[in-house]
């Protein structure tokens, strides 16, 4: 590895509960008396741009803030050698849950978070599952079917009222 290297870190911010991107979230990175702020997209994605000098890994402090959310702050180890930092999720203010059960790093990472962060990655992992089995119905999709059902209504009837069969009995004939 050559002396100094520009390396860029990849992470996402989401909700805890509606597993939804929170975009605009401050990010910051504090690493060997240097820091670097960036903001997350609308998919919640941050970019963290780093030198990296000849060491295999560096010891950072990672702080996350968004309006409606607790505040997020773990120590991380970065490596060279994997560069996504995986997802963090926060928990609104409302929530009963800790604020220290937002850690939620991408399998595939390997990326070291603190040794009491791995504890809650297992708490994290459960909330996340229920979440799921908890999901709602989306409002476009109620609406969808119930117009759907309102427009087979509406055709039986009309075929219904025109199948109606004429009494002959009741029926004037006139003669002029």
């Amino acid at each position: 590895m050559s002396k100094h290297q520009t390396i860029t870190f990849l992470g996402r911010v989401i909700d805890q509960k509606k597993q939804a991107p929170i975009s605009r979230a401050k990010v910051l990175l504090t690493y060997a008396g240097n820091s670097v702020i960036t903001y997350t997209d609308l998919e919640g994605i941050y970019r963290l741009t780093i030198n990296f000098n000849n060491s295999n890994y560096l010891q950072a402090q990672l702080s996350i803030q968004a309006n409606g959310y607790k505040n997020y702050n773990s120590s991380i180890k970065l490596s060279s050698q994997q560069k996504d930092l995986g997802d963090v999720r926060l928990v609104d203010h409302n929530s009963n849950l800790s604020s220290s059960s937002n850690i939620k790093s991408s399998s595939s990472s390997s990326t070291k978070l603190s040794s009491n962060s791995s504890a809650t990655n297992k708490l994290s992992t459960s909330t996340s599952s229920q979440s799921q089995e908890n999901s709602f119905i989306p409002l476009p999709i109620i609406i969808a079917i119930m117009m759907v059902m309102f427009l087979m209504i509406a055709i039986a009837l009309k075929n219904s009222s025109q199948n109606i069969p004429e009494n002959r009995r009741n029926r004037v004939s006139y003669i002029y």
